[in-house]
């Protein structure tokens, strides 16, 4: 589509159901979209996008372009996205959203339920939601079946889990991916060295991560692992040297 169709179809759509669209795909080609419409346009449907996923496709952008778009959101939305953006996108920080619920431990059940029905619309996942101090240090995890099965004056605080699973900032991607699968999770916190709550990664935002890494092992193991460049410019010898090893093993 031309950029002026493009822009219609975001307008007669609205921007959230676009940017529902645009995060079905994958991140270069929804990059590929954004160049087409404006600053103003880019933003506009960016905004209505899970962070995480809005980061993703911002990664795939001119340097330029991405300050040029984050300059007409909202200053918060905005700061949010310049805060992702800051992690390379093969880590954990990378990959979180800060759409998640934070909860203080002094706060009783019942308040704690009134609030989570309150940003049910706006966070991530409402299965667990995250108890930190003043500082926004993690200090535990409670989970919504906790909460509906314990009695309304009882304090957050008493009924947390205190032995968290927990993925830093700085590590690799796979490494939250495996601790979702390993320990059962439907969400992993992410923090900084001093435990500082950052923000979420869920196990749908790690499932093409697992796919890849699947994906890649069975390559290995079949010897038909991707080259480095398009087969239309490898040459015959890279080819042959590239297969030798199996060809002969098969034999």
């Amino acid at each position: 589509m031309e950029a002026g169709e493009l822009a219609r179809l975001a307008e007669v759509v609205g921007d959230e159901t676009f940017g529902e669209f645009l995060a079905e795909l994958e991140p270069s080609d929804a990059a590929e979209i954004v160049e087409r419409l404006s600053s103003a346009e880019a933003a506009d449907v960016l905004e209505a996008m899970a962070p995480d996923d809005a980061v993703d496709v911002l990664s795939r952008l001119d340097p330029a372009e991405v300050r040029q778009i984050l300059v007409e959101m909202e200053p918060v939305e905005a700061r949010e996205l310049e805060e992702l953006l800051s992690y390379p996108p093969e880590t954990a920080g990378g990959r979180m959203t800060p759409a998640f619920v934070a909860l203080l431990p002094d706060v009783r059940v019942d308040q704690a339920i009134v609030a989570l029905r309150k940003v049910a619309a706006e966070v991530e996942t409402i299965y667990y939601a995250y108890v930190v101090d003043e500082e926004n240090r993690l200090l535990g995890v409670v989970s919504m079946r906790e909460l509906v099965l314990s009695p309304p004056y009882r304090t957050v605080g008493e009924i947390m889990e205190r032995d968290v699973v927990k993925v830093r900032a700085t590590a690799d991607q796979e490494e939250a991916a495996r601790l979702l699968v390993e320990e059962g999770l439907l969400a992993v916190p992410v923090v900084d060295d001093e435990d500082r709550l950052l923000g979420i990664i869920t196990v749908d935002d790690v499932a093409d991560i697992l796919e890849r890494e699947v994906t890649e092992d069975i390559e290995r193991l079949g010897g038909s692992q991707p080259l480095e460049m398009p087969y239309s410019r490898a040459t015959p010898f890279y080819l042959w040297r590239r297969r030798v090893g199996w060809l002969l093993l098969l034999f």
